[in-house]
């Protein structure tokens, strides 16, 4: 799904961010992720005007409503009511990322392209249990020139996968709103801004700039 917007330019850059994974997660507070999520390798500073966000949930992607440990599909998706998973999938991501854009805003307008290889979730009976499970979410990412539709980077494959909150961990995170689709969103906002805003050591932004 396309969201897009136009606004003033105004130099902002572009930054690496470092791989890595995530530490355990305190639900009595907000979710802080440890260290930054993985970064496409090779990007340098850039002066990039996000004008678009472009979600794509491939059709040929399989969905699964099995209520077991890791249903063997692409898509396993539970907080929504059962339906078309794929727009549900869609629409997660594209209203995560698109607000997450709206500050990388410099002077080369160009669109994100994000098509979705991996989505899964937790199944009912894995978040409720002592069992170790993940957030997976995988997708190749492509940026154009939004004017000339030339490729300006990518395309690059992604994955933010994170450990998933399971047994009481899940349950007291209920409790206090903390579901799978904000701990997912929060990610995806954490990643756009590692990567495309520069929120990272010092010494990756020198590294970056060299």
């Amino acid at each position: 799904m396309m969201k897009s917007r136009f606004i003033p330019a105004i130099v902002l850059g572009a930054a690496l961010a470092v791989s890595g994974c995530v530490s355990g997660v305190d639900v009595s507070r907000e979710v802080a992720f440890d260290t930054p999520p993985p970064a496409v390798e090779n990007i340098v500073i850039q002066d990039w005007d996000v004008v678009a966000v472009d979600v794509d949930v491939p059709r040929t992607l399989t969905v699964s409503e099995a209520n077991t440990i890791k249903p063997r599909a692409d898509i396993v998706w539970r907080e929504d009511p059962i339906g078309d998973r794929h727009t549900q999938v869609d629409d997660l991501m594209t209203e995560a990322l698109t607000p997450a854009f709206e500050d990388v805003n410099g002077s080369i307008p160009v669109i994100v392209n994000i098509e979705v290889t991996r989505f899964h979730a937790q199944t009912q009976r894995v978040r409720y249990s002592n069992l170790p499970s993940e957030q997976e979410i995988e997708f190749i990412m492509t940026i154009v020139h939004a004017e000339t539709g030339v490729i300006l980077s990518g395309p690059d494959a992604l994955d933010l996968t994170f450990p998933a909150l399971g047994g009481n961990d899940a349950i007291e995170a209920d409790a206090a709103g903390l579901t799978q689709r904000l701990r997912i969103t929060r990610r995806l906002q954490d990643w756009v801004q590692a990567e495309f805003l520069g929120t990272v050591a010092p010494s990756v932004l020198v590294a970056a700039a060299e």
